[in-house]
């Protein structure tokens, strides 16, 4: 991987334009003299404004008991589709709360209906609560809209702990004066804009009836322009040239599944969120330079020495997702930094964006390349060969034949080169600091700790001591 950053240093300079774009957003703009004057609050009972007070005594978001249930829910999918997901939630939850904002516009540029400000002590506390509870209605309501999966998980908390009514979502026409009114309008209007992003989230582009979602498909643009349906290259490798081989993948119960190149097209067809298109489509990633043999060599020890480190291990569970790793830690900055409901989704909806176009420009450039994984690397060139390396879960190294070595984390469906994880971390880390005015230091009074849990039977806990967004 840290090979493979610096490629994207040119890509970064186009997420830094991207971040440049979206902060213009909330800086210059005039108040619009039409407003929204909140109401709603007066129609919930005593008893439930008493329980979300109690919450917000406790936690310093009201939609955190939450959060973090759905997070675990988002990432079942395969990592691009994760990211579309983020990229959906982050942006739609900020266009609630920059609502309440002096002079934020949306994603999409637009100066749509705002509340209106405060004028006494008690308007201003009306006002606050009334922002919270939006934000709160959204980040439920989008939730539940983007993965129906994830309402069973979420609502008992929302109704119960949060003490929060999602009927109040029902109501038709919704009044863009409460806060399950503006949830409604936001996450609807997003769910409408979604319907021609290019991912072929339904399936329909590739077929009318029993489509799969997210399946690949041919298309040809109003402008002529057109995409064509990736096809596994069956050619003999070459000393240039290996390309990518589809593994068999297997659910450990039965089910075994050839792999397909998850989202393809994503890199051609996806829509970008900030990202000049004429800058992204001349960005191209120099060839991979691989010797395979010394790569071989690299990969079987350092899997070796894996094996007995169960601290590697819980690290390396940790990060294989970036939503349940990095993104956590940018809450828990956000806390640490005491910001507000706004500033929290600002940054949110800014790392999210970044780092969707991240994965659709890595995305292109991986199928461009559509460069051989490891495991197919390891098995061909070695064959039966015994090899001292991992030789599979809660297990120590061992001399096994080459054929049967895997990595400790599934091999995902995709091509190997350029690596997704170094330009999506890259572009974390760049805009955390960007957003920070250039400073990477954390900035708190103590350094950001995190807890990673060992899954898999591994004894041990790691606590990361995290000093800047670098580290």
């Amino acid at each position: 991987h840290l090979q493979l950053i610096k490629p994207f240093m040119t890509m970064l300079t186009s997420i830094k334009a991207h971040l440049a774009l979206l902060l213009l957003l909330s800086h210059d703009h005039c108040v619009d003299a039409q407003c929204t004057v909140p109401t709603g609050l007066d129609t919930l009972d005593p008893g439930t404004l008493a329980q979300v007070e109690a919450m917000r005594a406790n936690v310093p978001f009201l939609w955190l008991p939450y959060a973090f249930p759905f997070i675990n829910e988002i990432i079942k999918p395969e990592t691009p589709v994760h990211f579309r997901i983020g990229q959906i939630h982050g942006s739609t939850v900020y266009n609630a709360v920059a609502r309440y904002h002096l002079t934020a516009l949306d994603i999409w540029g637009r100066n749509m209906f705002r509340i209106c400000q405060p004028t006494t002590a008690q308007e201003e506390l009306d006002y606050k609560l009334h922002e919270v509870i939006t934000a709160a209605y959204t980040f439920y309501y989008s939730g539940i809209s983007i993965m129906d999966t994830v309402e069973d998980i979420i609502k008992p908390i929302f109704s119960e702990q949060v003490g929060l009514n999602p009927d109040l979502l029902m109501l038709d026409p919704p009044d863009q004066s409460t806060p399950w009114g503006i949830a409604k309008m936001i996450v609807d209007d997003m769910t409408e804009s979604l319907k021609a992003d290019g991912w072929n989230a339904d399936g329909k582009l590739t077929a009318k009836h029993n489509p799969l979602p997210f399946s690949d498909f041919s298309l040809v643009g109003a402008n002529g322009a057109s995409y064509e349906p990736y096809d596994i290259d069956t050619t003999p490798r070459t000393k240039d040239h290996w390309p990518w081989a589809p593994l068999m993948d297997s659910d450990g119960m039965g089910h075994f599944s050839k792999q397909q190149h998850v989202t393809p097209f994503i890199g051609f067809t996806g829509r970008l969120y900030g990202m000049n298109r004429s800058h992204y489509e001349s960005f191209t990633s120099p060839p991979p330079q691989y010797d395979y043999e010394a790569e071989t060599k690299v990969v079987l020890e350092r899997t070796r020495k894996m094996a007995s480190n169960d601290t590697q291990k819980a690290l390396l569970e940790y990060f294989d997702s970036k939503y349940t790793s990095i993104l956590p830690l940018q809450i828990d900055y956000s806390i640490g930094a005491k910001h507000s409901l706004f500033e929290f989704w600002y940054y949110e909806m800014v790392l999210v964006n970044a780092m969707y176009d991240a994965v659709l420009l890595v995305w292109k450039e991986k199928v461009r390349h559509n460069a051989v994984r490891p495991t197919t690397v390891v098995h061909d060139l070695l064959g039966d060969k015994l090899v001292d390396t991992y030789a599979g879960p809660l297990t120590q190294a061992q001399f096994i034949p080459a054929t049967e070595w895997q990595p400790f984390i599934r091999a995902m469906p995709h091509a190997e080169y350029p690596s997704a994880s170094a330009c999506i971390c890259t572009a974390y880390k760049e805009t955390m600091v960007l957003l920070n005015e250039g400073e990477d230091d954390i900035g708190l009074e103590n350094p950001l700790t995190h807890t990673v849990p060992g899954k898999m039977m591994l004894r041990c806990q790691v606590c990361l001591y995290l000093e800047s967004h670098s580290r």
